[in-house]
């Protein structure tokens, strides 16, 4: 009874803590009146950036957004603890996708160069990241730039994925190969 009621009021407070993003972001954070957001979450929309949320979604604990581009989200989204998805140009989830703890969604890479003999960052890279719908990304996957991902797709844990993937399959491995066709 008493997990119940625990349960009951952190799913309040996470609708709360949803409404005072909303609200911090009113013109660039767009998204439906009930979605939860967990604590010591990071929502942070830089110049130029927008979040749009097409549904009901919900954030774990600890779960890092960043947009300096675009970040589209379907409805009936989840993503665990530890996670982080980060938009320098564009990514966009699809509908009904889980992700699983400790993953990263990048759309970038950092931009590098020898001058006199240092190391000197010089920008970013970019390419947009499309991740189809009813897809399941398990425990500490990374997902990098220019990567489209169809539907139904299952991404065991600890994959790389730095390339395409086709519709109806269950890939792992790093970089990942198919597994299993569905």
């Amino acid at each position: 009874m008493r997990l119940w009621y625990k349960s009951r009021w952190y799913k309040i407070r996470s609708v709360i803590r949803y409404w005072i993003v909303k609200g911090f972001y009113f013109r660039k954070f767009h998204g439906p009146l009930l979605s939860m957001i967990g604590r010591r979450c990071g929502v942070h929309i830089f110049s130029g950036g927008n979040i749009h949320c097409n549904g009901r979604i919900m954030l774990d604990d600890d779960v890092m957004l960043y947009a300096r581009g675009e970040l589209t989200i379907g409805s009936q989204f989840f993503i665990n603890r530890y996670s982080r998805i980060v938009a320098h140009e564009k990514i966009e989830i699809g509908q009904e996708v889980t992700i699983g703890q400790g993953v990263t969604i990048l759309d970038h890479d950092h931009r590098y160069e020898m001058v006199a003999g240092n190391l000197k960052m010089d920008g970013y890279t970019t390419a947009p990241v499309r991740i189809g719908n009813r897809i399941w990304i398990g425990d500490k996957c990374t997902i990098l730039k220019g990567v489209t991902i169809g539907d139904n797709v299952v991404i065991g844990a600890h994959t790389l994925v730095n390339r395409e993937v086709p519709s109806g399959v269950v890939i792992g491995g790093v970089p990942f190969k198919i597994l299993k066709r569905l």
